[in-house]
């Protein structure tokens, strides 16, 4: 029993993104695909509803089978260093890369293809979420404790659930209103299939991620933050998309 208890804890700490954050970056990079990735993945999955798998990744972890892929859901950039690989903590940046390269190569059965893309689907999200790239210090925001309108959490769950959930959008409703205005040349920019880009730029917004004065956090959090939110999430779904159309070329 104890073990079990260990277990169920472990595998909610590092969620990154709550259920609807994946599906949004999910929707929207289903929409940004190429005709070939939409028909190879649709080959692997018999769909290319991104945002039904994006999650499979997080709900997988409760099975002892999967316990070795805890730490595929974050890397780590220590204050005042670039990344170092996963020797510092996460081996998320690793298992994207060796995930990409595995499924162009082409030497995977379909039953591990289809769980390589799944993960890549729900890692490369993960990595957008700013506290998914850690300072390796606080277990990515998890041992900073704040109240979310007098609710008692924690700084990783605000980031992954709760500034999400606060806006009250359906999954789809959520991904078409961060979309709205974008340009077709804004949209052909975002489509950048470089990980280090986009880990680089979720560790980088650290001050203002953990600019929490006194720990209780309600509507000038939101307001504050709600812009680079949606910022994570409308990057991802372009960068995932840019990934898998890379991919299947």
């Amino acid at each position: 029993m104890r073990s079990l208890i260990i277990l169920l804890l472990t595998s909610t700490l590092l969620l990154g993104w709550g259920k609807t954050g994946h599906r949004v970056i999910g929707k929207i990079a289903e929409e940004n695909l190429s005709p070939m990735a939409k028909e190879q993945i649709t080959l692997l999955l018999g769909h290319s509803d991104l945002a039904r798998v994006g999650n499979w990744a997080d709900e997988i972890k409760s099975d002892p089978q999967w316990d070795h892929s805890h730490d595929w859901h974050y890397c780590t950039i220590e204050e005042g260093q670039g990344y170092q690989g996963p020797e510092s903590g996460g081996r998320a940046v690793q298992k994207v890369t060796e995930f990409t390269n595995l499924l162009k190569k082409g030497i995977l059965g379909k039953k591990d293809q289809t769980d390589v893309l799944r993960f890549v689907i729900h890692l490369v999200a993960d990595l957008h979420q700013p506290l998914h790239v850690g300072n390796g210090t606080d277990r990515g925001g998890n041992d900073v404790k704040v109240s979310w309108f007098k609710e008692e959490t924690n700084l990783h769950r605000v980031w992954d659930s709760h500034l999400i959930d606060h806006m009250q959008y359906s999954y789809t409703e959520y991904a078409q209103q961060i979309q709205l205005g974008l340009t077709q040349e804004q949209k052909t920019n975002l489509l950048n299939p470089d990980i280090m880009s986009f880990v680089n730029e979720s560790r980088s917004v650290h001050d203002r991620v953990y600019d929490i004065g006194d720990g209780k956090l309600s509507w000038k959090y939101v307001y504050k933050n709600q812009e680079l939110l949606e910022d994570r999430l409308l990057k991802a779904g372009y960068h995932l998309a840019a990934i898998l159309n890379d991919i299947y070329e």
